[in-house]
């Protein structure tokens, strides 16, 4: 099943209930909010019950109610004041408790399981859309489930209260929401899978938008703006159908509440009037309470027809929040530290993607500490996968890797804690990702607290001078949306920077001049050769001119034959 598919899902294990573990810490407050709603609800239905009562009395028998009605009326309005505004205050602050819950777990989530190794999986769409899920799900947690929990109690504590009057009143109202939901099971169906319709055409047309905002340099390159356009105004057409479908249904079922609405209070009143012993005074006040009891009734199985936007959003969230790890660990993580340059050994390491396509096969690899080495491969032969499985992003299927100290025992790399390996060892990839801010802003992904001077000398090492004509305002100068203010030579450089503020004790690049002029290239290669002897050097790349400046170099191949003794 593609992971964007959530019908499966959704069908198997109902992912609103599947959040709710996410949202544990927050219970206490979810269930106070609904008491409040609750209180809220039976007020309004006593001042419903008293103020048609007090109507009642005036014009039948032309009289005023009792002062203890008054007194109690009163008292209503003043609670009704008081609640209203302490549940939405109470729903304001749950709700965004609750985004912050969601979208710390989908933050968690992508932290373990990206980049994924699930060729199907478009990381870029889930995202997009989950985060924007969180927000319709933010209300549903902090106001839709608490109002479908205190129907179900107004149900139960209306049903008893007309059954202690009659009966009749009380089988009659049963039967009147017994009608209504078999009214309803229909539309349920319809509504949710209308609803499917549109969340996928909704989810098609924002991996769309993603898609072609991130190719704009393309589209604008081969002039393809106008086709383009039309295939946003496509989906946005399908999207539009899809939602007329929908509200249509959602309209007509609407007109089968009301219905069954009117249904349900001349039932009571029939029952009412037909009631022995029932002053008839009190009818009005019976048929005020019911129709205002029914309201929260009819709005909850109302939300019921509509509640498949919200499972689709649940899915997609749910699905970010639990991928699974690419970096799991057979033991409980240990400290690591060691002084100098660390060799690398791999031993055996394979990987295959999860449809079980081969990405990598069993390689041996021996890398002394401050080495330079050079690795070459044919395209496809898993250069960058062996780089990822290096620098922990993902975890090898089988053998292992290990970093060896200069007292040459190895430690698993799976076994050290995640902030160690992190300041040990780091990548840097042919299409590193230049943020949209400033080059200091860039610069303090690596290293959060980095001053501007430390920032500057990074840069300097890595061969890029901050001339004031071009960098006029130094490492606070802005680089553009995805580095679009950079050349390709800057944003490699930037890239090597960023990664030698860390001080790494291993520096892993995978086809970083691949796109590099000769110029270019010999500047960022020199960088790299100045840190001879104080850092391991893994260099990744097709091109002589690069290989040919490592230490030693060895062919991907050549590696996934049998393994190979330590270099002298």
């Amino acid at each position: 099943m593609s992971p964007q598919n959530t019908d499966t899902s959704t069908r198997r294990h109902d992912p609103l209930w599947g959040l709710l573990p996410h949202l544990a810490e927050h219970r206490l407050a979810l269930a106070w909010t609904g008491v409040v709603g609750i209180a809220n609800n039976l007020a309004l239905v006593f001042l419903a019950v008293a103020g048609s009562y007090a109507v009642t009395l005036a014009l039948v028998e032309g009289r005023l109610a009792p002062g203890g009605w008054w007194i109690a009326g009163a008292a209503a309005v003043l609670l009704r004041a008081v609640l209203t505004w302490h549940e939405m205050d109470l729903s304001h602050s749950i709700a965004y408790r609750v985004l912050a819950a969601l979208r710390m777990g989908l933050f968690d989530g992508f932290s373990r399981g990206v980049p994924s190794r699930t060729p199907g999986q478009h990381t870029g769409r889930l995202a997009a859309t989950a985060m924007g899920d969180t927000e319709k799900l933010e209300f549903f947690y902090a106001h839709t489930l608490t109002q479908l929990a205190g129907a179900l109690v107004l149900l139960a504590g209306g049903t008893a209260t007309l059954y202690r009057i009659g009966g009749t009143l009380a089988a009659g109202w049963l039967l009147g929401l017994a009608a209504l939901v078999l009214l309803t099971l229909p539309w349920l169906r319809s509504n949710a899978r209308l609803g499917q319709e549109v969340q996928r055409a909704k989810s098609d047309q924002s991996a769309l938008a993603v898609d072609l905002l991130a190719g704009s340099r393309e589209i604008l390159g081969f002039g393809l703006q106008e086709q383009v356009q039309r295939q946003l105004a496509a989906a946005t057409r399908t999207v539009a159908r899809a939602e007329r479908r929908l509200k249509a249904r959602e309209s007509a079922a609407a007109s089968v509440r009301e219905l069954c609405s009117l249904g349900i209070l001349v039932v009571v009143f029939l029952a009412a009037w037909n009631q022995p012993g029932l002053d008839r005074l009190w009818i009005p006040a019976v048929v005020a309470g019911t129709l205002t009891l029914l309201s929260p009734l009819m709005e909850a199985v109302a939300v019921l027809t509509q509640l498949q936007p919200h499972r689709a959003g649940a899915a997609r969230v749910l699905e970010g929040i639990s991928m699974p790890a690419e970096g799991a660990r057979a033991t409980a993580p240990v400290a690591f530290a060691a002084d100098g340059p660390l060799g690398l050994e791999v031993d055996g390491a394979s990987f295959s993607y999860r449809d079980g396509a081969p990405a990598l096969e069993p390689t041996w690899l021996s890398v002394a500490p401050g080495e330079h080495l050079g690795i070459s491969g044919s395209s496809g032969s898993g250069k960058t996968t062996l780089a990822r499985l290096l620098v922990r992003l993902w975890s090898p299927d089988a053998g292992s890797i290990a970093l060896v100290p200069r007292t040459g025992v190895p430690v698993d790399v799976a076994s050290i804690e995640e902030h160690d390996f992190r300041s040990l060892v780091t990548l840097v990839e042919q299409d590193a990702t230049i943020f949209h801010g400033s080059l200091l802003e860039n610069m303090r992904l690596a290293v959060p607290g980095a001053t501007a001077a430390e920032a500057g000398e990074a840069l300097r090492r890595a061969g890029l001078h901050l001339e004031p004509g071009r960098w006029p305002a130094g490492v606070h100068s802005m680089v553009g949306e995805t580095g679009s203010g950079v050349s390709g030579g800057e944003r490699a450089r930037i890239a090597l920077a960023r990664a030698l503020l860390l001080r790494p004790r291993v520096l892993v690049l995978d086809e970083t001049t691949a796109s590099l002029d000769a110029a270019t290239e010999a500047l960022l290669l020199d960088a790299v050769a100045a840190l001879a002897g104080d850092t391991t050097v893994i260099t990744i790349s097709h091109r002589e001119s690069t290989l040919a400046r490592c230490d030693r170099r060895v062919a991907l191949a050549g590696l996934q034959s049998a393994p190979l003794a330590q270099p002298a």
